[in-house]
């Protein structure tokens, strides 16, 4: 769906030399106290209520305020300190409570006591596959339009069922590189009112991203509701023995200035082993629409995570605005799926504290509330906004490259995966001269595992694996602490310093944010 300018440069052809976690549901990997018990798929502490909650708010409910005198327009307002206009002259649906809350009365307090890594590492998320995830959400979208379900929805503990009563079309926003805590500081500072109107007005919880968490693995975890374990799409540069070689699977080329393999006539289709959810929702008679820059028409990505949907492109903000409408004007069940990039591009070139990323997401806002959101072409929708990961604030002096020819040299090809979650693939015999040069590299700026370890761990999602999955993750994982980092520079490369990346496992670029609006 989409291309990273700020991936794009770095590529380079390169030839190589010469615990089980069970099924999508299965509550393992969870890191909580004691007592505990699994309700639903829900770990929560013994005694509390069936939903998880120890009932200490009010049960999640909708309500309506009916209304005859206004003009029949659905969605958010433009003007924030005019009367609220109803929907189709007659009513306005807003969320008021979710109801099914931790011990600590809050969704957030849930999920991050699921997804606690270690006391070790307090700062880190463990990725959820079973209900507070991103490959949770698909499955809930589906469900919310009558579709038919093979994988786990997101936990009825932060997702109530009665989210989607009467909903004929869901509109899932995708901003791409906004994490749930990033959100969390601008709605504090005042920074996007429009996003705080939807928070107060609908439900706001953060779900976990991916590992890695970076935008091939995760958008194509949303695109099918499948974990990267299982639809194979583990990083942006893998080593892909189909072909022999290091690849970016961002262009689904080798990794280099060359032509995709589409180009030599090879099918992006057949690339992913597993159905997308606009593929689903099509044989339920739900219509799906992708709205996603011009540019990403004809990738191979695009033609991947895209199949089965229609795709409207955009090439302006104006234009992006006036093709969710139209997609959102065909008659019956419709799934519109929307993606915005530019925060996510700005945040790896300037930071994602910056004034011009602060400025961009001010200016989305805008977009999102006054225009995309205060037209709303039809009622009985379901808003979704949501993100494919969040990002880190670099580190400058905590930047690593890896540049040493004694490491390379025992290395069978270049270092793939990303700088914050760097793929290894030692020589054979090279294994534990590897693990100790990058463990002396890292010092307290990084963790060295072993791939299997991290399969066990379940970061990567449950079985069954895709058939490629190990051979493209490497023997090796060098995950970043922090602001670190872990660049590679291919020769000819021009170094260019970055100010933001993701694909670890800190919270910030771990968590990521889940708006719920009923207009």
């Amino acid at each position: 769906m989409r291309k990273c300018a700020a991936h794009e440069w770095i590529s380079v052809f390169a030839y190589p030399r010469g615990r089980h976690v069970g099924s999508l549901g299965s509550p393992a990997g969870r890191r909580c106290g004691s007592p505990r018990e699994i309700r639903n798929g829900v770990e929560v502490d013994a005694g509390v209520t069936r939903t998880g909650c120890p009932m200490t708010r009010a049960p999640f409910a909708v309500t309506m305020e009916a209304r005859s005198d206004q003009p029949a327009q659905c969605g958010l307002d433009a003007a924030p300190h005019q009367e609220k206009r109803s929907c189709v002259a007659e009513r306005r649906r807003s969320v008021k409570g979710v109801g099914a809350m931790d011990e600590q009365g809050n969704a957030e307090g849930l999920v991050r006591e699921a997804t606690r890594f270690s006391a070790e590492r307090p700062h880190w998320v463990r990725p959820s596959y079973d209900g507070f995830g991103l490959v949770n959400l698909p499955w809930s979208i589906l469900a919310s339009l009558g579709g038919e379900l093979e994988g786990q929805p997101v936990s009825p503990a932060i997702w109530p069922s009665e989210l989607a009563d009467g909903i004929e079309a869901v509109l899932l926003v995708i901003i791409d590189g906004l994490g749930y805590e990033r959100l969390q500081r601008a709605l504090a500072e005042g920074e996007t009112p429009g996003l705080a109107r939807l928070a107060r007005e609908g439900i706001l919880f953060p779900l976990t991203s991916v590992f890695p968490s970076t935008t091939v693995a995760a958008l194509t975890t949303l695109a099918t509701g499948y974990p990267p374990s299982q639809h194979g799409l583990l990083g942006f540069t893998v080593f892909l023995r189909e072909f022999g070689m290091l690849s970016n699977l961002l262009l689904w080329s080798p990794l280099g200035r060359f032509p995709s393999y589409a180009s030599l006539g090879l099918e992006p289709r057949s690339f992913l082993p597993v159905p997308t959810i606009a593929e689903r929702a099509a044989r339920a008679g739900i219509h799906a629409t992708v709205v996603s820059p011009e540019a990403f028409r004809d990738t191979p990505l695009t033609k991947m995570q895209a199949a089965g949907a229609e795709f409207r492109g955009y090439r302006t903000p104006g234009e992006f605005v006036a093709q969710v409408h139209a997609a959102l004007v065909r008659p019956g069940r419709q799934l519109v799926t929307a993606y915005w990039d530019t925060l996510d591009t700005l945040g790896h070139f300037v930071g994602p504290e910056s004034a011009a990323w602060r400025i961009e997401f001010r200016q989305f806002d805008r977009l999102l509330a006054d225009e995309l959101l205060a037209r709303l072409p039809r009622r009985n929708l379901l808003v979704v906004i949501t993100a494919d990961h969040g990002m880190v604030s670099l580190d400058p002096a905590r930047q690593r490259p890896l540049t040493d020819p004694a490491l390379l040299a025992e290395l069978r090809v270049p270092p793939a995966g990303e700088r914050r979650a760097v793929y290894l693939h030692p020589v054979t015999g090279a294994e534990e001269s590897v693990q100790a040069r990058l463990t002396a590299l890292a010092g307290e700026d990084g963790w060295v595992s072993s791939r299997d370890e991290l399969f066990a761990q379940g970061l990567f999602g449950p079985l069954p694996y895709h058939p490629e999955a190990l051979h493209r993750v490497g023997e090796l994982v060098l995950i970043a602490v922090e602001g670190a980092g872990f660049p590679w520079d291919p020769p000819g490369a021009s170094s260019r310093v970055f100010l933001g990346a993701h694909a670890g496992l800190e919270a910030v670029e771990q968590l990521v944010p889940c708006l719920i609006w009923r207009p």
